[in-house]
C-alpha cells in the first residue's frame, strides 16, 4: 500500500470518526431533552390545567361557582385552550350543555394520555433523528474520503516532482537541480537539501575525471619514451640475441599501458558531456571503421542503413571501433562476424554479432564493467585488451543520450548492441 493511499485512509478515518462521535452526542443529548420534557409535561401539565369542580348546585355558565381543584376522585374539567385537556364522550355527565368545551377526566386518566403520546412523539423524532444520522455518517462517508484524496495528493504532489526529478538525474548530468518552487516549508527545505548533495557529487566526479584525463595525459609522455628506447635498438639490430626477447616483452607491454592510457583518456572524455554536437551519418561512420579495422581471416557481414543521429562524430567512432574490436578479439578461427545498423521505434540501433565460446548470462551483466574481461580474472592482462573496452562503449552511449545493450547469442558468442535516439 503506497503512502499516500494510507494518508487518504488515515485523514478520511478521522474526519468520519469525528462525524460519527458528532452524530452520537447529538443524538444522545436529544433523548435527553425529550426524556427532560416528558418528565416536566407529566409533572405539571395537569396541575396547571384550569381545573374545576362543579357543585350540583352551580351552573356551568356561572364562573363564581368555579373552585380549584382538591380531589382525584371528584369529576375535573379543564379548559380545552391548556393543549391537556380531552373531549368526554359525552358532556352531560356533570348535566353540561353539550356546547360547552369542557371534559370529564380524573388525574390518573389525564397523567397516563400526557404520559403515552409523550412518549410516542419522543419516540418517532428519536427514530428518525437515528435514520437520518446515519444517511447523513454515509454520505458524510463519501465526501470525507473524497477531501481526504484531495488533501493527500495536493500535500505529496510536490514530493512526487521531487521523486521524478531527482530519478531523472543521474552522473551524466549531475548539473542539473530541482530548483524547487512553492512556499519555504519542509518538502521545500527537502528539494534544497538534495540540491546541496548533487552540488558535492558533481564536485567530486568532476574532480575525478579531472584526476584520470591529467594522469592519463601524463603518463603517455613517458610511456612514448620508453617505447621508443625500446623499438630503436631492436630496429637497429643492437640488441645481444639473449636479450631480444626480453625486449620485445618489455615492448609489448609498454605498447599495452599505452592503449590503457588512451583507453582511460577516452573513458574520462566520455564522462564529460558532450560539449558540441553535430550530425553523424552512422553508415558512412561504420564503414570506415571496419575498413580501418581489418578484420582478418574473421567474415564480415553488413547491413547498414543510412541513419543520421546527433553526437560526437570521434566518440561515436570510438565506441562503434571498440564494438568491432571486441567481436574479432573474442571470436573464433574463421569466425563470422555480422554488422547492422536499422531503426526502432524512433531509435538509432548500431548492432555487432559475433560468434565465439558461449557466455553465461551472468558474464554478459559484468562486461560493461571496467576491466573485467569475462571468464579472465580481472587483474590478467589478456593478449591485447584492456578491460575497458565495452565500459567505454555504456559511457558514451549514455553520454548520447542512448544505452548499451548486451546478450549471449545462441551457439556462442555476443551480440552488442548501442541505441541512441534519433
Amino acid at each position: 500500500m503506497s503512502f499516500r493511499t494510507r494518508l487518504v485512509i488515515i485523514i478520511a478515518g478521522v474526519f468520519i470518526a469525528a462525524g460519527a462521535a458528532l452524530l452520537t452526542v447529538q443524538y444522545l443529548v436529544v433523548q435527553s431533552l425529550f426524556a427532560s420534557a416528558i418528565n416536566t409535561t407529566a409533572a405539571t401539565c395537569v396541575p396547571s390545567m384550569s381545573i374545576t369542580q362543579i357543585s350540583q348546585e352551580a351552573s356551568a355558565t356561572d364562573p363564581e361557582g368555579v373552585s380549584p381543584f382538591t380531589d382525584s376522585s371528584t369529576l375535573l374539567y379543564g379548559d380545552s385552550s391548556t393543549g391537556c385537556a380531552y373531549f368526554a364522550e359525552t358532556a352531560d355527565a356533570a348535566g353540561l350543555p353539550a356546547a360547552t368545551p369542557m371534559q370529564t377526566v380524573t388525574i390518573d386518566a389525564v397523567e397516563g394520555a400526557v404520559l403515552q403520546q409523550s412518549t410516542f412523539l419522543a419516540d418517532e423524532v428519536g427514530g428518525g433523528l437515528l435514520l437520518w444520522s446515519v444517511v447523513v455518517l454515509v454520505a458524510f462517508t463519501g465526501v470525507a474520503a473524497a477531501i481526504a484524496f484531495w488533501l493527500a495528493r495536493r500535500s505529496l504532489d510536490r514530493i512526487g516532482e521531487v521523486t521524478a526529478a531527482a530519478r531523472d538525474i543521474s552522473e551524466r548530468d549531475l548539473g542539473r537541480r530541482l530548483d524547487l518552487p512553492g512556499p519555504d516549508d519542509e518538502i521545500k527545505e527537502l528539494g534544497d537539501t538534495i540540491d546541496g548533495m548533487l552540488d558535492r557529487l558533481q564536485s567530486a566526479f568532476t574532480a575525478q575525471d579531472r584526476f584520470v584525463a591529467n594522469a592519463s595525459h601524463e603518463l603517455r609522455t613517458p610511456l612514448t619514451t620508453t617505447r621508443t628506447a625500446l623499438e630503436i635498438p631492436l630496429e637497429q639490430g643492437a640488441v645481444p640475441a639473449d636479450l631480444q626477447a626480453n625486449m620485445q616483452r618489455a615492448l609489448r607491454a609498454t605498447e599495452q599501458s599505452e592503449r590503457l592510457i588512451t583507453a582511460l583518456l577516452s573513458l574520462a572524455r566520455a564522462r564529460t558531456g558532450l560539449d558540441e554536437v553535430e550530425p553523424v551519418e552512422l553508415r558512412t561512420l561504420i564503414e570506415d571503421e571496419v575498413e580501418d579495422l581489418g578484420a582478418g581471416e574473421i567474415a564480415v557481414h553488413a547491413n547498414l542503413r543510412e541513419l543520421t543521429v546527433d553526437g560526437d562524430t570521434v566518440l561515436l567512432a570510438r565506441a562503434v571501433r571498440n564494438l568491432l574490436e571486441n567481436a574479432i578479439r573474442h571470436n573464433v578461427p574463421d569466425g563470422e562476424l555480422w554488422v547492422r545498423c536499422r531503426r526502432e521505434r524512433g531509435r538509432a540501433i548500431i548492432e555487432v554479432e559475433n560468434t565465439g565460446a558461449p557466455i553465461t548470462p551472468a558474464t554478459v551483466e559484468l562486461l560493461t564493467e571496467p576491466f573485467y574481461r569475462g571468464d579472465a580474472s580481472r587483474t590478467s592482462t589478456g593478449p591485447d585488451g584492456t578491460g575497458l573496452g565495452l565500459a567505454i562503449v555504456q559511457s558514451i552511449a549514455k553520454t548520447h543520450g542512448g544505452e548499451v545493450r548486451l546478450r549471449a547469442r545462441k551457439g556462442g558468442g555476443l551480440i552488442a548492441a548501442i541505441v541512441l535516439p534519433l
